[in-house]
């Protein structure tokens, strides 16, 4: 599978409510399905072959959260993972595609580094996530992303 950047969807509106996480509706451009979803900012967005992933955060940079979501073709999400720690600071940088399934990033710091990679097929992992990482979904479903702190 083959990541490339896209620019697919686009951010119809946010809302946002007191005590409670930012939620923004996202509308893919060619099928014009919308979808809402927590977060505020679209940070970024990539095909991966007919599935799509998107990287958004809640605009918040004194306790921010990133959250990852994939999409299969029929706008499902398929997975989602959420990065956050309580009372800390976050930006999303240093975004790269370094291999055909790999996306490498920084979040709380900028020496630090994650790497996301996306499974060709998804598979049961328990355990997998670890503090600061969180996934979003039940853990009795397959998983198709694996976010590990290199």
């Amino acid at each position: 599978m083959k990541i490339e950047e896209s620019s697919d969807f686009q951010i119809k509106k946010t809302r946002e409510e007191y005590d409670e996480a930012p939620k923004i509706l996202i509308e893919h451009l060619k099928s014009e399905i919308q979808i809402e979803i927590p977060g505020k900012i679209l940070e970024a967005q990539y095909r991966v072959g007919e599935n799509f992933l998107i990287f958004v955060t809640e605009g918040n940079p004194f306790e921010e959260a990133l959250y990852l979501y994939y999409f299969n073709k029929t706008l499902e999400i398929i997975d989602s993972l959420e990065l956050s720690a309580m009372y800390t600071e976050g930006m999303l940088k240093n975004l790269s595609v370094t291999n055909p399934d790999v996306i490498k990033f920084s979040f709380f710091e900028s020496q630090e580094e994650w790497t996301l990679k996306i499974l060709a097929n998804p598979r049961f992992v328990f355990w997998d996530n670890y503090y600061p990482v969180k996934r979003r979904l039940s853990i009795f479903r397959k998983n198709w992303l694996s976010l590990k702190q290199s």
